[in-house]
């Protein structure tokens, strides 16, 4: 968002100096003083700290007074970002003796008259986490106050970009070395696999159902149950014991899950015909086991991969880092006319964790539970201590609920997602996403049975497996190269010593042979 039109000029004030006068709504306001603008210079000067936070960004620029204290430690950070609502300032600031110099560094860069989106594209583009110590956002108080709209626009936009940059720096953390681990040892599986571009319009005009474990998968799991004949159902991996234990079969299951647990969701379930889609990093048994339909992510060697195999692989990496985005990104790219919601709560709606008949669920009501301790009770004591009392429209959450939800409403927003609905409002609403009851759902959108078992046959036996070959030769070439071990640190957020290079090669030349 920016205003259609801003007025504003560069007037002459004291000390030899110039000031920004914003004219609106018959009023005059000055973005610095009049008298003596280089006043502004004692702003921010205690609030900067190069030694802790050496990439900067300050909202509100005007013509700069408030960084003139960044001049004598410029040599001190990775990056500065200027961000300003006002567009040609830099030619004003050109012009004056004492901000001239925030025009002269690479490392500053001034971003004027743009919208917020632009602004959240330049920050991703210029962010490492893996290349600074800490960032922090500062404001000009009057830019701030004058146009507040924008301005706090501009920082949700730049908090999302931090909370998606951190979360992914601390997955490598966290996960690195797993996600590498399962990778390579699923090149040796890759022939087994079939691409995930075979089901790509494979169902158009078709209505489908997308479930997720979340807690308001009971409102309807026996509608579903019912009239499962009426649409596909696309499962993420923990719902799937929920669904199969009463009686609901689904004809899509997806698992990204790079960890051991998400063994737990298949045991004891029969998957019979479902379609199973997973990404190079996905937890290996799984991919044994399954043999399902191959889709490409982010991960360096998922990249690699892509290298080798162009286009004809495909992927429904919906960049949102959920399963759940994942599955609307596989829902939309299989054709799907009308895609409803249900279990993606982004909350503990109802105070439950996850629907009855989960894992999650299991594990509480068999291991956990006694007579001083309830699953209620243990439901409870985990909500409150896992979401460290945040709340939002009144139900129990967390950050990371709160980041997937916003992460999917943008993708939904950004790619025009018009056709879907969710199943009830239990949970925390997806923006610009309309929610009915799946009654209406199935008198609007699914009139009549579906032959689903025929046309799923079909198209699993058009489907050819992937030739592994070529990927496995890909890496054999580059296992002893320079290249191999920038695989590895971009994989692993970090450089790796002699050592531990030498174990991911004899990993990788293992799956090669």
């Amino acid at each position: 968002m920016i205003p259609e039109k801003i007025t504003y000029e560069v007037v002459q004030a004291g000390q030899d100096l110039e000031t920004i006068v914003v004219k609106s709504g018959g009023r005059e306001m000055p973005l610095h003083s009049r008298v003596n603008p280089e006043r502004d210079s004692a702003l921010l000067r205690d609030r900067l700290d190069p030694s802790r936070y050496d990439f900067l960004i300050i909202l509100g620029v005007g013509l700069g007074y408030h960084c003139l204290p960044i001049k004598d430690s410029l040599n001190r950070y990775t990056r500065v970002v200027l961000v300003d609502i006002l567009d040609g300032i830099e030619r004003f600031m050109a012009r004056n003796r004492l901000t001239s110099f925030l025009l002269d560094d690479p490392r500053v860069i001034l971003v004027a008259g743009r919208t917020t989106d632009e602004v959240e594209m330049t920050v991703t583009e210029l962010l490492d986490m893996d290349a600074v110590r800490g960032i922090s956002v500062l404001e000009h108080p009057a830019s701030v106050r004058i146009f507040n709209d924008y301005y706090n626009a501009v920082k949700k936009s730049i908090d999302k970009v931090i909370s998606i940059k951190a979360g992914n720096k601390a997955t490598r953390q966290a996960l690195g070395a797993r996600y590498l681990r399962n990778a390579l040892v699923n090149l040796a599986m890759v022939k087994n696999t079939r691409p995930v571009r075979h089901l790509f319009n494979a169902f158009r005009d078709y209505p489908a159902v997308i479930a997720g474990s979340g807690p308001s998968l009971d409102d309807n799991i026996d509608g579903i149950a019912m009239n499962q004949d009426r649409f596909f159902i696309i499962a993420v991996d923990s719902a799937l014991p929920s669904l199969t234990g009463r009686g609901v079969l689904p004809d899509m299951v997806i698992s990204i899950d790079p960890q051991p647990y998400v063994q737990e969701h298949f045991q004891g379930c029969d998957c019979g015909s479902s379609l199973a889609v997973h990404s190079i990093t996905s937890y290996p048994s799984l991919v044994e086991r399954l043999q399902g339909y191959l889709s490409f992510n982010s991960h360096p060697f998922s990249q690699l991969a892509t290298e080798v195999y162009g286009d004809r692989v495909g992927s429904i990496d919906s960049g949102t880092g959920s399963v759940a985005g994942d599955a609307v990104s596989l829902a939309v790219k299989c054709g799907f006319s009308r895609i409803a919601l249900t279990g993606l709560d982004f909350s503990f709606s109802a105070f439950a964790i996850y629907a009855r008949g989960t894992a999650y669920q299991k594990r509480y009501g068999t291991f956990f539970q006694d007579r001083c301790s309830t699953v209620e009770t243990l439901n409870l004591n985990y909500i409150l201590k896992s979401s460290g009392g945040i709340r939002e429209g009144g139900k129990f959450t967390r950050k990371s609920f709160l980041h997937y939800n916003r992460a999917l409403g943008d993708y939904i927003r950004d790619n025009d997602l018009t056709q879907l609905v969710t199943l009830n409002d239990r949970g925390i609403g997806l923006a610009g996403v309309a929610s009915m009851p799946l009654n209406d759902f199935l008198g609007r959108f699914c009139p009549e049975r579906i032959g689903k078992k025929e046309m799923i046959g079909a198209v699993h036996g058009a489907s050819r497996k992937i030739d592994g070959a070529p990927l496995v030769e890909a890496v054999g070439r580059i296992v002893h190269s320079a290249f191999f071990g920038d695989l590895l640190e971009a994989s692993l957020g970090k450089r790796v010593d002699a050592g531990a290079r030498k174990r991911y090669e004899t990993m990788a030349l293992g799956f090669t042979r």
